[in-house]
């Protein structure tokens, strides 16, 4: 009798649940499902263009590209030639070469050793190349709904404003102050609000003088110099080719001044490729839009004989240079004498060196390592030594993403630098030139790694590569920027997508209404409140001056009475 009155309530109560349950089923079922109607709209053509660059250029771009593919717009990769083959892993991409590119693909960096080299000979080729093989109508057909320009594809920007088409500027780094210096002086000196939308005075934006990402630790002597001096410097070397550059636009009947380029895109959105950590903090216009790291998804695998040179060790360095930079002999003998040393010093089992432009011959013949031993290096190709492997060409993600490997040394590139972070690697850097040494820095300050300078000597530069490869606090500083690229990569192409369309169907004869600022539509007193100043200071200059009359009124009226009052006193 007790055990049934127990059961009552609980069968009772049981029975509530259950029918509760199905109430909530039956109005979950119910409810519609919200979808987006903008996947029902119109699909569109995009032509994406770059005049000049390699996987940091192209990849992260195409990556977008795919992802509108399989949303089912037509996405096209205007290529040179040459470059074709960076469309192939993209299937939903359709690529198209365009003619001969420029001869600017490799860069020897030997120059770089003559103290009387410039950074100005080093863009005169890319400049020369700008407008090479270009028509109005070559790069874009009237199907085109929305042209893509690589930062440095003026020619790209020009045949988009030639075809009254809507165009979106790309960049992995946030270059909105010149990237020639001659755009920079032009940006100092005049008002042009374009310059200000992901620049502040304490932000490193020209690429000539960027090699800290900030002023916060640069001597006043070094600001002065990049403030004033270099702009002017730039002006000077590069006048010429910039005349020679404006000629050629009047020839292609493009409006041809001597202008910031940067005055053109001030209505188009900027798609940036990094994120905060590898780029200084700094106040964001509503135009620039930061989508990395944007990392392929899909790469090569290993080639049997990588895999098995892999697994037969525990800690190797890899080392590569991107494909553009060809190391000097000087670069490779401190570089290969610095790892072979390590190997020797039981911090690394081993190396692997993808060669890429620097062929054999680039090689010094030995490396003699502190302990006296001589390796030859016809035996290091040969691969006579076991722990030394030279490849022309490896699949590097997939090397960074071996646990044997231990350190990257690599010339400092944001893509490298993306997929070192993504594989919790280490980091050495030797920069070459570009951004290079900005990167460079910025690892070496966020505790991720450690720049190797050209005139380290051979201990030095040993030690270095031992205590790189041996800190536990570089160690757990990777792992907190893998966190960070981990999560900011997985959604990276998803909206850059979403950025494209966005512009596609709510683009206004180019532009972005919504997106603009209000300053805009103003004029500058108005925008910087320097009306309501000036307002103040007249009502403040008209208080005091009223003021100052009553005051002087009053004085002299009180003056007045005691004078009277005198004379009346002098009277009696």
């Amino acid at each position: 009798m007790k055990l049934y009155s127990i059961s009552k309530p609980f069968s009772a109560a049981l029975c509530a649940v259950i029918l509760l349950a199905i109430s909530v089923a039956q109005a979950q079922s119910t409810l519609l499902e919200l979808r987006s109607t903008i996947q029902d709209a119109q699909r569109k053509n995009i032509a994406f263009f770059s005049v000049i660059g390699g996987t940091s250029h192209y990849n992260w771009v195409l990556s977008i590209g795919q992802e509108l593919g399989q949303r089912g717009h037509t996405f096209y990769f205007l290529s040179a030639d040459e470059d074709a083959k960076y469309g192939e892993p993209f299937t939903r991409v359709k690529t198209v070469p365009t003619g001969p590119g420029t001869d600017h693909k490799t860069i020897d960096t030997t120059a770089l050793e003559d103290p009387n080299f410039t950074f100005f000979q080093l863009m005169k080729p890319v400049l020369d190349s700008t407008f090479k093989n270009f028509s109005k109508g070559k790069y874009f057909s009237n199907k085109i709904d929305l042209a893509i320009c690589d930062h440095i594809a003026e020619s790209c920007v020009e045949a988009a404003i030639a075809s009254n088409l809507p165009f979106i500027v790309t960049a992995t780094a946030d270059y909105t102050k010149g990237v020639y210096s001659i755009h920079e002086t032009q940006c100092r000196w005049v008002v042009n609000r374009c310059c200000v939308e992901t620049s502040a005075p304490y932000v490193n934006n020209d690429v000539m003088s960027m090699k800290n990402p900030t002023t916060e630790n640069e001597s006043i002597a070094t600001r002065f110099n990049n403030m004033f001096i270099l702009p002017f410097q730039g002006l000077y070397h590069l006048l010429p080719t910039m005349r020679d550059l404006i000629a050629q636009k009047k020839l292609l009947g493009i409006d041809a001044k001597l202008e910031d380029p940067y005055k053109k895109w001030q209505h188009s959105l900027k798609l940036i490729n990094n994120l905060y950590g590898f780029t200084a903090p700094r106040p964001m216009s509503p135009m620039v839009e930061m989508v990395g790291p944007i990392i392929p998804k899909k790469y090569k695998p290993l080639t049997p004989e990588l895999q098995e040179f892999l697994d037969a060790h525990t800690r190797v360095a890899y080392i590569a240079f991107g494909q553009t930079s060809v190391p000097s002999t000087n670069n490779i003998r401190l570089l290969l004498t610095a790892v072979m040393n390590g190997i020797e010093r039981g911090a690394l089992d081993g190396f692997l060196w993808a060669t890429v432009g620097a062929t054999m011959d680039r090689f010094p013949s030995e490396i003699k390592t502190l302990s006296g031993k001589t390796y030859l290096m016809q035996d290091i190709f040969n691969q006579v030594y076991p722990n030394m492997r030279m490849e022309k060409w490896t699949p590097q993600t997939a090397v960074l993403l071996h646990p044997s490997t231990a350190l990257f040394v690599s010339h400092g590139g944001l893509g490298s630098w993306y997929e070192s972070m993504y594989a919790g690697k280490r980091m050495i850097m030797y920069p070459f030139y570009g951004d290079q040494p900005l990167n460079a820095n910025a690892i070496e300050s966020n505790g991720l790694g450690a720049i190797m300078r050209p005139y380290l000597s051979p201990e030095q530069a040993a030690d270095l590569v031992c205590t790189v490869a041996n800190s536990q606090d570089i160690g757990r500083n990777v792992r907190r920027y893998q966190a960070l690229v981990h999560l900011h990569s997985d959604h990276g192409i998803f909206r850059g997508a979403n950025l494209v369309e966005e512009v596609l169907y709510t683009n206004k004869d180019g532009r972005l209404p919504h997106r603009e600022t209000a300053d805009k539509r103003m004029s500058y007193v108005k925008a910087h409140n320097i009306d309501l100043w000036c307002l103040l200071g007249l009502i403040a200059l008209l208080s005091t001056t009223a003021i100052g009359v009553v005051l002087i009124g009053m004085w002299k009226l009180i003056r007045k009475r005691g004078l009277v009052g005198q004379r009346k006193i002098k009277k009696n």
